[in-house]
């Protein structure tokens, strides 16, 4: 697999992919997974960083530590979402270290994460639905988003926008975005009621949508996360968009659209440097 907007790190056995554009920034790290490097098995194999779909516990921790080494970061310091398509946003401190991974969550809902502490990394679960990555390098903040078609439906994008400039004093301009791996404009494929609600969307161009025929429609949901952020302000030229379809690669990601429910999740993770 090639990609002209995206590097692939490895560390060992764990492949990863980066934004060259974020890794320029010295106060963050980054990352989006692949299937590869972790030690799951069977439907799971190998980097699962998921615990919601059957995979022993142990090893998805263990994962994620064998993840947190070839990142870079603390594995103590890791903090995971709690997902449910929707748009709430939570503001990560050092007393969230470790919660949802090595100590259970004490929040539900939780779809964008964001924090100004050094040594915290923000996860997000995925398995087609798109990562937004956020660092704003003059208030030395960052955020972590999952936005599904109903996220973006519900404008997530312009949700962590506004949640950074209102917790961190974040001007949208100054804000590098990245719309990671997730399904792609070639394979998203909807019906009529989900056409219809992306209709609603202020920021809706008919360019996002190709009609297949049959009541079928392929969306491409990067363009309109693009659109959606620069409406929210931030600048064309600091929204990197991905190339990468997963639907198209089962073989490197978990897809929710060929694996089914029995299977694997991928994670975003961000991290401002200790």
């Amino acid at each position: 697999m090639e990609s002209k907007t995206m590097n692939l790190a490895k560390k060992n056995a764990v492949e990863f992919w980066e934004f060259p554009e974020l890794s320029e920034l010295d106060f963050i790290r980054h990352g989006f997974s692949t299937r590869y490097g972790g030690v799951s098995d069977g439907p799971y194999a190998s980097m699962n960083l998921g615990f919601s779909t059957g995979d022993d516990p142990k090893k998805v921790v263990e994962n994620f530590r064998i993840f947190a080494d070839a990142l870079e970061v603390d594995f103590d310091g890791m903090v995971l979402s709690d997902q449910d398509h929707g748009v709430r946003i939570r503001r990560v401190k050092k007393e969230d270290r470790g919660k949802g991974i090595t100590r259970s969550k004490d929040y539900q809902g939780i779809d964008g994460l964001i924090t100004k502490e050094p040594g915290i990394t923000l996860i997000t679960q995925h398995a087609d639905c798109v990562p937004l990555f956020f660092a704003d390098p003059v208030q030395g903040a960052v955020g972590m988003a999952h936005a599904g078609w109903r996220g973006t439906w519900r404008a997530m994008a312009k949700e962590m926008v506004g949640e950074m400039k209102k917790h961190f004093d974040t001007d949208p301009g100054d804000l590098y975005v990245g719309i990671g791996p997730s399904i792609g404009p070639c394979c998203f494929e909807v019906e009529d009621d989900v056409l219809a609600k992306m209709r609603e969307l202020t920021d809706w161009k008919e360019a996002f949508v190709t009609d297949q025929g049959k009541g079928k429609y392929r969306i491409n949901l990067w363009q309109l996360n693009r659109r959606i952020l620069q409406s929210a302000g931030v600048r064309t030229d600091r929204i990197f968009v991905t190339d990468i379809c997963t639907k198209c690669h089962p073989e490197a990601f978990f897809t929710h659209r060929v694996h089914g429910s029995q299977r694997g999740s991928l994670a975003g993770m961000i991290a401002i440097k200790e």
